[in-house]
């Protein structure tokens, strides 16, 4: 391994105390040069028939920062990169971090309107994108953004200087901004996020340690990760990618998820991991010949994102014998800070896990902000390397949600004696009904065990007498026609009190998801806000 030691210290960041890795790189240009020189000819990346070996990347990534330094891309400035997962996004991440630029990833599937409004915000000195993305910029008024934008076409590598500069790391320091990810925008606007050297860098070192702490995951064998998640997403870039490269794993990119060609990668290219959300999961097992493909390989699926149904993760684990699975709760701002592993998932199902190292949670009540004991839901707060320093040129945001050192993130959550950690939902999605308060996520557990529910959404509607309605939207297996409200109450009954039932089922062919896989509840209030009779429908 590149690192044996995980002792963690406490040092002092921005006048508050912090966990960090002892044994720790200062930047990530610097934890990129000595994996490479470590896994010098092993694969690292694959593109369809091309492969990269480490030494062949780090290279790639040293002449491409090279051009990008003689179009005029300095340390400290914002490089944009608008591009699908490919060779040339991480190719082109490495090289804005060898010049001690940052990179900021713009979302793929943005509108022109809201790529625009991102791209005059970032304060930008150049734009990579890519002949499958550049087309976006010709719908927007891209001549008047005060930026140079270079395509990579597909003779990229051709272009560029067959020397790389000389690219000094001094004047960096670990707590300085490296990459700009934006939020999903589930709560509004999405909000860039600074990211630092030391959040990257305790990403790739937690994920080391994780895979050292657990029996079967180091001797699992596993060398080759399927990269199916977009890159604009922290879960790929920060931890997906680089666990691959503290590992000296092999990483296949894909530009977008087609689950057929998953299962073809799957099979033809012996994938070890896997990772990906919840619907990723459901659309790989239900609208392909998985069940038929050679998947023996697969010795470890991480999912997260969104709440896994029970039913989805009991047929993940039929589909892929003996796998190990790995769940992990996380934030654009925070990363990935707790992990449940398999061991732990039957007693503790709907857990998202313990607090990884470098990570310190807290569970405080709303109104006081004071610490609540076990059991007790509140908000989730959390504070550690892995929290990034706040939103890009948002002030006054950065100041409601970082407060005392802590990050606030907008979760209700309860701890149990052990210290498993459970999400119950949202702060601004918590449904108040008659004074009692109602998690849509504990009704969500329930109803995903309907058997005629493929998937479910709970959401609070108003109502004149009680304040708020509990509703549901639903989608039903394939074989099923309807379900109605009383059907979906009884089999509540026993398991939920009768002010967490729904009151209100809306059938829909598919949830509002923002890229993340996140369903955007806040689009269903609005749908069905004036709906009468709903339960009919």
């Amino acid at each position: 391994m590149i690192i044996e030691d995980f002792s963690v210290e406490t040092v002092e960041v921005a006048g508050h105390p912090i966990q960090t890795f002892k044994n720790r790189f200062r930047t990530i240009w610097e934890m990129f040069s000595r994996c490479a020189a470590t896994f010098e000819n092993e694969i690292f990346l694959i593109e369809g028939q091309t492969r990269l070996t480490f030494r062949q990347t780090a290279e790639l990534a040293a002449c491409m920062a090279a051009r990008l330094e003689k179009v005029g891309a300095a340390k400290g400035d914002h490089v944009g990169i608008l591009m699908e997962n490919s060779l040339r996004f991480v190719i082109s991440f490495w090289a804005i971090q060898k010049l001690g630029a940052t990179s900021v990833v713009f979302n793929t599937r943005l509108a022109p309107a809201e790529l625009e409004r991102q791209l005059r915000f970032s304060d930008l000195k150049i734009l990579l994108t890519s002949p499958l993305l550049s087309p976006k910029l010709q719908e927007i008024d891209s001549a008047s953004l005060a930026f140079r934008q270079i395509v990579l076409g597909d003779n990229w590598q051709d272009e560029l200087p067959k020397r790389d500069g000389a690219h000094s790391q001094d004047g960096i320091a670990e707590d300085d901004t490296a990459l700009v990810l934006f939020t999903s925008g589930t709560a509004g606007t999405p909000k860039g996020v600074m990211i630092t050297h030391r959040n990257i860098i305790t990403s790739a070192l937690k994920a080391m340690h994780i895979t050292s702490q657990y029996s079967g995951l180091e001797e699992s064998g596993a060398q080759t990760m399927l990269m199916v998640a977009p890159l604009f997403h922290v879960l790929a870039l920060q931890e997906q990618l680089m666990s691959a490269l503290i590992l000296g794993r092999s990483c296949i990119l894909v530009p977008s998820f087609n689950p057929w060609e998953v299962v073809e990668l799957l099979s033809r290219e012996r994938v070890n991991v896997l990772a990906g959300t919840p619907t990723m999961y459901w659309l790989l097992l239900n609208k392909t010949p998985v069940r038929d493909a050679k998947l023996d390989s697969v010795r470890i699926i991480t999912y997260g994102g969104a709440p896994m149904p029970p039913d989805l993760l009991k047929q993940i684990r039929e589909s892929f014998p003996g796998v190990i699975c790995l769940n992990g709760y996380g934030l654009t701002e925070a990363s990935v800070i707790s992990t449940l592993h398999d061991r732990f998932s039957e007693v503790h199902p709907t857990s998202v896990g313990q607090p990884n190292l470098c990570s310190e949670v807290r569970i405080v009540d709303l109104l006081d902000g004071k610490e609540l004991g076990p059991n007790a839901v509140g908000e989730l707060a959390v504070r550690g390397a892995l929290v990034s320093k706040g939103y890009y040129k948002l002030p006054e945001e950065t100041a409601r949600v970082y407060r005392d050192g802590w990050f606030h993130t907008g979760d209700m959550a309860y701890r149990d004696e052990d210290g498993f950690l459970f999400i119950v939902g949202r702060t601004r999605e918590m449904i108040n009904r008659g004074g009692e308060n109602v998690y849509p996520v504990e009704v969500e557990n329930v109803l995903h065990l309907h058997p005629k529910i493929l998937d479910v959404a709970v959401f609070g509607l108003p109502d004149p007498v009680m304040g708020s309605a509990v509703a549901c939207a639903v989608i039903l297996r394939p074989d099923v026609e309807t379900i109605g409200v009383d059907e979906i109450r009884e089999f509540c009954a026993g398991h939920l009190a009768d002010y967490k039932m729904p009151r209100k089922v809306f059938l829909v062919p598919d949830l509002p998801r923002n890229p993340g896989g996140k369903i955007m509840k806040s689009k269903l209030v609005e749908q069905f806000r004036e709906t009468a009779s709903p339960d009919k429908q």
